[in-house]
């Protein structure tokens, strides 16, 4: 295969590792909350309960900037692309 877009490719490597850094990051912080006892966790403070719901948001995020990342990737493959979006 080879690559017909390298400036797609540079940005779609890049977005798969900032996804992968998101996921990783945050992943055990999700792990941790989601492990608390359910009277536990009713017993935090409202800041804590709003870090957890910040943090599955921003899973989210990780994912979807992932996915973008390989489908620009597999976008640069593609011969439509040779000369950009134009």
């Amino acid at each position: 295969m080879e690559i017909k877009n390298a400036s797609l490719f540079l940005v779609g490597i890049i977005l798969l590792v900032l996804g992968t850094l998101i996921i990783i990051f945050d992943y055990p912080q999700i792990e941790y909350f989601e492990s608390i006892d359910f009277k536990l966790y009713n017993s935090l403070l409202v800041e804590d309960k709003e870090i957890h719901r910040r943090l599955l948001i921003e899973f989210t995020i990780g994912i979807i900037i992932l996915g973008i990342g390989g489908l620009l990737i597999a976008g640069s493959f593609l011969k439509r692309f040779e000369n950009g979006f134009r």
